[in-house]
């Protein structure tokens, strides 16, 4: 009797072991509420029709990232649900390209804490870029092809670990802030068909992680500094139609992994 007294018991106490894990393992992934509403207010500004904005959205809920029946549109939003034991999720990427998006660019993506891609290519959205973006941890900040104008706003020099500054054909124009030379991390800074004025601050000549830098199509003028010598990491290079002058200085020599340039 005791023995059978003892199976029992142990079969109770596995069955409610998978019970309590079972439990632990449908923990609801939540996205906080103010990360709800900032992306509902996102969607209103920039008529992202498509978005279902809920708090399981990050977690099987749906209605954030959309496949399209052709290629070329993307939207996609990624985020990080390990926070607080698996039971929260903030959003760390933002990928619209191709969508056909209007309104002005919303300084509601400030109030993301988390996001570390912001990409935006190939809309229509207008308006600036807010000066509180420089809160954002962000490593990618791409708004190639829209009709963003003002200037760039020097708190973008704030964001530490920016790999990635993509804003060509746009309407920015005004100068270069030199604080981007502060930028360590940064690999690809594409500024090309704008309306930038001045000369390429004596700054720049710290980022020596550039692989990729493009200027062309721009005001830019003064002379081609000798300090590009410094970017021995440059890859693409591309000067062409500024009102920079010559000659091409003898330190281009030192790029070594250069695959071509246009000066």
């Amino acid at each position: 009797m005791e023995h059978r007294f003892r199976n029992q018991a142990y079969v109770y106490l596995l069955v409610l072991g998978f019970f309590f894990f079972h439990d632990l393992g449908c923990v609801a992934q939540l996205l906080p509420p103010q990360e709800v509403q900032t992306l509902k207010a996102i969607a209103t500004k920039l008529n992202i029709k498509h978005w279902d904005v809920k708090s399981t959205s990050c977690s099987g809920g749906g209605g954030l990232s959309v496949e399209f029946n052709i290629p070329q549109p993307l939207s996609n939003v990624t985020c990080d649900c390990t926070f607080s034991n698996g039971s929260v999720c903030h959003v760390t990427h933002i990928q619209l390209k191709r969508l056909n998006l209007t309104g002005e660019l919303p300084s509601e993506f400030s109030k993301l804490a988390y996001l570390q891609e912001l990409e935006l290519a190939q809309n229509n959205i207008n308006g600036t870029i807010p000066a509180t973006f420089g809160q954002l941890p962000l490593k990618t900040l791409g708004l190639l092809d829209n009709r963003i104008s003002g200037s760039i706003p020097p708190e973008i020099a704030n964001i530490d670990m920016l790999e990635e500054l993509i804003i060509e054909d746009n309407q920015l124009g005004g100068t270069l802030p030199p604080g981007l030379g502060n930028l360590k991390s940064l690999r690809r800074l594409l500024l090309s068909a704008n309306n930038f004025t001045g000369t390429i601050p004596e700054s720049f000549s710290a980022l020596k992680n550039l692989s990729d830098f493009t200027i062309d199509g721009s005001g830019l003028s003064g002379k081609i500094p000798d300090f590009i010598g410094n970017w021995t990491k440059m890859t693409i290079l591309n000067l062409q139609g500024t009102s920079m002058e010559g000659p091409i200085p003898s330190s281009i020599s030192m790029l070594k992994n250069l695959q071509g340039y246009l000066i």
